[in-house]
């Protein structure tokens, strides 16, 4: 009897050990995407390629146009993530981007000096303070990471594709914006300020690797690694193999691939979860052939259906859709500049109800979207559940539409389920990409909207 019992003893104590997690968190450089709807890639997306996958899985929740706010305010997001971490787990931090939205301001600041001054509220509230409110945030993400055991590393950005020569991106591609930031100083607007090189007080990056030293979590430099990734490779290779085509800041498959690696090579250097991770030479690209996708014939007990669905607007106008500060539509503003991705807030709602008695399974959404006085228009088209929004997918994006021409949408998804008694939404998020100054009288327009399916009967 003690002999078996020694030899079961044994062979649990060869058993590996319980698989480590490691939780991603950012914006959309970071992000999963739909490979059917868009070229953009995540470098989150691909950094589980490195680890030993007995041991390590990356639970990769980068989410488009998160900043260090927003992605702790969102219900589907930083209390979500919460949930799926474990005593033990890693989590990485990677955020600055969304943070910029108001040249350097506190977007909460900026609309306290609105209101001070009778003038009309903003709606994005994304943007942060790199010396404030960003070092904030940051923090918090790194007490609550801690109090469930587990450990934060915070990873620098990584670089926008700025090039000013062949050998030199300018100082805001490295996320600095001291060569061009605002400031309220008094109760006055000052705009286009400007501090010298060793100046850091608008530098996120640096204010990261303060809070970093302060916090005694350790910080990976991925936003050096990728400034030396593109100028080793040249503006021309980047341009074309690197990013998305006309997008300085996303990255196609090859880029996230090549960024998860350094990833991956400077959490190893760093001792981080080093014995699980392996550093290939050689990167496998993506298939590109066509994903076939198979369509359920209608069985017995599904009937076809003509679903109605209820058209809702936030921050938008009217039936050709503008951005505007307001939910009921009353007060127009120009479009922000420097945008580079969607603002969860800002997008035209299609909200469709399964009856009580039957799931509904949706097999296309069809519609036509054109850009009015504007060849930079671009969006994504989204769906979620309930009113939090969760679960949500990207299944289609475009970016910069050709301006006064109708963009036929055709989405098929593939396996999209309204379960009886609850509301999908399906939500068009415009902006316009990568203007340098704030644009009036530019619109989106929808018409021929067609979502189509069955029902499914209890």
């Amino acid at each position: 009897m003690k002999k078996v019992v020694y030899v079961v003893l044994a062979a649990m104590l060869c058993l590996p050990m319980s698989a480590v997690k490691v939780h991603t968190i950012g914006d959309s450089t970071m992000a999963d995407y739909n490979p059917s709807a868009t070229d953009k890639r995540g470098w989150g997306t691909y950094l589980g390629l490195f680890f030993d996958p007995a041991y390590v899985t990356v639970n990769n929740r980068g989410k488009s146009g998160a900043s260090t706010r927003s992605f702790y305010d969102q219900a589907a997001l930083w209390s979500s993530v919460k949930q799926q971490m474990t005593a033990g787990d890693y989590v990485l931090i990677q955020f600055a981007h969304n943070d910029e939205k108001c040249n350097g301001l506190d977007a909460i600041e900026y609309n306290d000096y609105l209101k001070a001054n009778d003038l009309p509220e903003a709606t994005d509230l994304r943007g942060t303070c790199p010396g404030t409110t960003y070092k904030a945030n940051l923090r918090r993400y790194i007490y609550e990471v801690r109090a469930l055991g587990c450990t934060p590393v915070l990873v620098g950005p990584i670089c926008r594709k700025y090039f000013v020569d062949s050998v030199t991106l300018r100082r805001n591609a490295l996320h600095d914006l001291g060569d061009k930031f605002s400031l309220i100083e008094k109760g006055l607007m000052l705009e286009n300020q400007h501090v010298a090189a060793d100046d850091h007080s608008m530098d996120y990056v640096y204010q990261m690797q303060e809070v970093a030293r302060e916090t005694e979590v350790p910080y990976i430099d991925l936003t050096s690694a990728t400034h030396d990734l593109y100028l080793q490779y040249g503006d021309a290779y980047c341009t074309a193999m690197l990013f998305c085509q006309g997008d300085k800041t996303h990255t196609s498959e090859l880029g996230a691939k090549m960024i998860a690696r350094l990833a991956a090579k400077l959490l190893k250097e760093a001792g981080i979860l080093a014995e699980y991770i392996t550093i290939s030479d050689e990167l496998i690209a993506e298939s590109q052939e066509p994903r076939a996708e198979s369509r359920e014939p209608i069985a017995e007990g599904k009937e076809l259906t003509t679903f109605s669905f209820h058209l809702s607007t936030r921050n938008m106008c009217g039936t050709e859709q503008r951005f505007h500060n307001s939910d009921n539509g009353t007060t127009k503003t120009p479009w922000p500049a420097d945008e580079i991705d969607e603002n969860a807030v800002r997008y035209i709602d299609l909200a469709i109800t399964a009856p009580a008695d039957s799931a509904l399974r949706i097999t296309g959404i069809a519609m036509d979207l054109s850009p009015e006085g504007t060849s930079t228009m671009s969006c994504h088209i989204n769906t979620g559940f309930g009113e939090s929004f969760t679960d949500v997918h990207t299944y289609y994006e475009k970016v910069a539409m050709p301006r006064n021409e109708l963009t036929p949408v055709a989405i098929a998804p593939a396996h999209l389920t309204v379960p009886a008694g609850q509301t999908l939404h399906i939500r068009i998020l415009p902006w316009l990409n990568e203007e340098t100054k704030p644009r009036n009288d530019k619109y989106i327009s929808l018409s021929n909207i067609r979502i189509t399916g069955y029902a499914d009967k209890k």
